[in-house]
């Protein structure tokens, strides 16, 4: 799979560059994310929830509390969440790696899952749990966040790496890895162009608690170009599969697969194209149009592997594009479509003339509300910037359908 002859962001930069108002764009689209990712007094719950869970899942499994190390992954971990709204919940998704004895040389993983099911019973505000494929859900049904706990165990009882395996009704078990693959995603992130040399980046943490590691809780820098286009990305396919059918919804690009080809050519342009482009706006779109790129095909079989764990099996974040008669490719190719037009289409407009319709298309609802505050404020981006939504959203209660299935990112 191949882009364009013209690059989305080619096109795009021309007609930004002949108006002269590609800086106002970008500060548009920072300050819109900033504003959607999660509020500060939701966070800070759910991470007291999360690190109550490792004494309480110690004492069920009646095993030493040094045994149980419980780290939080997905998109919290990368820091690549977008607040949701109406009545959807936002999810932490979190592994509890299980070290003691009595999981040693584990054949199956049924009665393991179960048995991990049932300590769960009695976590304080959190429901009943509920088994997926791979994880169990505490749905926490008075708050506005639910948990995806997934029990993992070493891929051998000398516990000196990363390298897990996670039940899996088809196979048995899964291989994983979140702290690698998280590492990754985070040591590509921290890459910067030609041009946005000069500017500080931030350490990374280095986690070294046996217990519960901590929540990422450091902002997104402005300089962040490909955690703010991952956000951008999830968030268009969110609106796009608002309202859609369920079935259609089930199908749509999970978010690991859309973290691991941003990451991927994120890498290669700032490896190999270091010089060739200019500003933050150009290098997030170029990323957008290059993510099927990255998608292998061969013998008829569609795999985006896992970047994090090289080994003769891997994990192929794609593997059910193989066992759904193409509905999830259709879907993956279809939204891209979509996003490359919504994109031109929303740069086609001068600045301080924004469409509703194309900011709908990208930003959503919270974007429509924000852009008719800046109609009314003086200063088109000063007052944009100053009246983004804040509001308190309604207490959600509808899970988002992808975050059974966003193991990583």
């Amino acid at each position: 799979m191949t882009t364009n002859p013209i690059s989305l962001s080619k096109s795009v930069i021309a007609i930004l560059d002949a108006r002269k108002d590609a800086l106002q764009w970008e500060k548009f689209i920072i300050g819109m994310l900033s504003k959607l990712e999660l509020p500060e007094e939701k966070r800070a719950k759910a991470i007291q929830k999360y690190e109550d869970l490792q004494k309480h899942i110690a004492k069920k499994l009646h095993v030493d509390e040094t045994s149980v190390h419980v780290i939080v992954q997905g998109s919290m971990k990368t820091q690549t969440t977008i607040a949701m709204y109406g009545n959807t919940k936002f999810d932490l998704d979190i592994v509890v790696k299980l070290s003691s004895p009595k999981y040693a040389n584990l054949g199956e993983s049924e009665q393991f899952f179960q048995d991990f099911g049932e300590s769960l019973k009695g976590v304080g505000g959190a429901g009943e749990p509920s088994a997926k494929s791979r994880c169990w859900r505490l749905q926490y049904p008075h708050e506005s966040f639910y948990f995806d706990v997934t029990p993992a165990i070493p891929t051998s009882h000398q516990f000196t790496g990363t390298e897990l395996r996670v039940r899996d009704p088809e196979t048995i078990w899964n291989p994983s890895n979140p702290e690698e693959f998280a590492d990754w995603f985070c040591g590509i992130a921290n890459k910067r162009f030609h041009f946005q040399e000069g500017v500080a980046v931030a350490k990374s943490m280095v986690l070294e608690d046996f217990k519960a590691d901590p929540v990422p809780t450091e902002p997104i820098r402005i300089d962040d170009i490909l955690r703010r286009t991952v956000q951008l990305l999830k968030l268009h396919r969110d609106n796009y599969y608002r309202g859609k059918p369920d079935e259609r919804r089930a199908a749509m690009p999970i978010s690991v697969i859309l973290v691991t080809l941003a990451a991927t050519a994120y890498d290669e342009m700032v490896t190999k194209e270091k010089q060739a482009f200019t500003s933050a706006i150009e290098v997030a779109l170029e990323v957008a149009d290059r993510l099927p790129k990255y998608i292998q095909y061969v013998t008829g079989i569609y795999s985006v592997m896992n970047p994090a764990l090289p080994t003769s099996h891997g994990e192929n974040f794609a593997e059910r594009w193989n066992k759904d008669g193409g509905a999830r490719k259709i879907e993956f190719y279809g939204w891209h479509t979509q996003l490359k037009k919504d994109l031109e289409a929303l740069f086609s407009d001068e600045h301080t003339r924004r469409g509703e319709k194309n900011i709908q298309n990208v930003f959503g609802d919270h974007g429509v509300k924000a852009w008719r505050a800046g109609l009314h404020a003086t200063g088109a981006l000063g007052g944009l910037l100053g009246t983004l939504p804040a509001e308190p959203r309604s207490n959600p209660t509808r899970p988002i359908p992808a975050g059974s299935k966003d193991q990583l990112a």
